[in-house]
């Protein structure tokens, strides 16, 4: 699986937070998985992720600007370098990979975060056999907006799925919850297929998340740190301190001001 990194809080530069640390999420694309508090190693935390990887971040008037880039993440040297003068209060950084030998397409149309409007996305999952029912898929997504789909991954069309569900809505927990919880009841509907969906959604002001499977088995990792109001939600503790906690199976979580959880009950 993928791995994707959130931090919400005093402006920095994005080099402080996606490479000055031990196991910034740079470093995740090659180094040995670290997911404390777990039992055991999840073979859906993949060793290596080196498929593409993608930068969203806002600036002023909550503008969203983004990065993507199908090198491996240690070797884009141009946007480390842009990194040390780029700063935000709100970064979301993802490190893809796919399945080997599966019909997965490198190119930066399917690197994460994917963006619409003011609202990025990013998805940490695989919806099995998607193929099979993509039609489904297709034809649930409302028309203008499956017209801006660029990509053929299951993560873009969930994200497009969601603001279907959303569409003329305020971005609100309320809102955003009923779309995301709809999203997932939908596909329980047209699939039987196991399908992992740690998802991170946000217009700038309002962070979603999930950390979920539809089935016994275990979602990929996700962890939260929250220290002087800089909030970090990450699928591996970027570095080795005690602050990082284990988000549970089967939650969705918010953040504004606070954090705040709730069990995804389906």
């Amino acid at each position: 699986m993928c791995r994707w990194f959130i931090y919400f809080g005093n402006k920095t530069f994005l080099y402080n937070i996606l490479y000055n640390h031990k196991n910034a999420i740079i470093k995740q694309s090659y180094l040995k998985k670290y997911t404390p508090f777990l039992e055991e190693l999840n073979s859906r935390d993949h060793e290596v992720n080196v498929d593409g990887f993608g930068i969203g971040w806002y600036v002023k008037n909550n503008e969203v600007c983004f990065y993507t880039a199908t090198k491996t993440p240690w070797s884009d040297i141009n946007f480390k370098r842009l990194s040390k003068i780029l700063e935000s209060k709100l970064i979301f950084a993802h490190v893809r990979a796919i399945k080997p030998f599966s019909n997965g397409l490198i190119h930066e149309f399917n690197c994460h975060p994917f963006n619409y409007k003011n609202i990025l996305f990013m998805h940490n999952g695989d919806l099995k056999n998607f193929n099979k029912y993509k039609k489904n898929v297709i034809d649930e997504i409302d028309d203008n907006l499956y017209e801006l789909i660029t990509g053929n991954t299951d993560s873009e069309h969930v994200f497009y799925l969601i603001l279907t569900y959303l569409k003329n809505k305020f971005f609100s927990q309320k809102n955003v919850k009923e779309a995301v919880i709809k999203t997932i009841q939908f596909f329980k509907s047209v699939s039987n297929n196991i399908f992992s969906f740690n998802i991170a959604i946000t217009n700038g002001k309002l962070i979603v998340f999930t950390r979920y499977i539809n089935n016994d088995e275990k979602p990929p990792s996700l962890y939260f740190s929250n220290s002087n109001n800089n909030i970090k939600i990450s699928s591996e503790p970027i570095d080795y301190s005690d602050e990082w906690v284990c988000i549970p199976k089967n939650i969705i979580g918010f953040y504004r001001k606070k954090l705040v959880f709730d069990k995804i009950q389906i």
